[in-house]
């Protein structure tokens, strides 16, 4: 690369640094490593021979960090020692044996005979919460009731299936806690 044209390609690099580094940021997943490429990048310029002439200096300098950001990344990253491949060996398999799924299945059929016994709208309210994940806002729109009202029915509706599963393998091993957005 001539000197002129590094010298170009440093100074566009000054004056799109943070655009520069919000894009490459998105390729690479971190502000700190899209910085540290790009000045990785800086410093490889007076070195860099393009094949042909720079038509859009934005794109080159941003394929160049975006290289040097993943040649970084093989570089650090670390094969899995002798001893972390032994310690995932010994982990316990979870797949389904017989004995889980027959529990889990006696455990579901607990579960719909709780909820059979629960009130058309708990039932609802419940469904529509625990199984098509919708909002406290979205299920009070639904069944024309406020929010407060879904929160008290919601809750009835799970303390009775608490108490009629609390001998259940799942209220046992903790598994009745799961991922709501509210």
């Amino acid at each position: 690369m001539s000197i002129l044209s590094s010298a170009l390609l440093r100074l566009r690099l000054i004056a799109r640094y943070a655009e520069l580094r919000r894009s490459l940021e998105r390729i690479v997943g971190s502000r700190d490593q899209a910085s540290a490429a790009l000045h990785e990048t800086w410093l490889r310029l007076d070195t860099a021979k393009p094949a042909s002439r720079v038509l859009n200096p934005d794109a080159y300098l941003l394929r160049m960090a975006a290289r040097i950001a993943t040649d970084d990344w093989r570089r650090n990253r670390e094969p899995l020692g002798d001893d972390e491949r032994e310690a995932l060996l010994q982990v316990a398999d979870e797949t389904a044996d017989p004995l889980r799924v027959v529990a889990a299945r006696r455990d579901v059929q607990a579960l719909e005979a709780a909820m059979q016994e629960l009130p058309p709208r708990q039932r609802a309210i419940l469904a529509a919460a625990r199984v098509d994940g919708l909002l406290n806002a979205e299920i009070a729109d639904r069944f024309q009731i406020s929010v407060a009202m879904v929160k008290k029915e919601l809750g009835a509706a799970m303390r009775h299936c608490r108490a009629r599963l609390a001998d259940s393998d799942a209220v046992a091993n903790g598994e009745l806690v799961g991922r709501r957005k509210f």
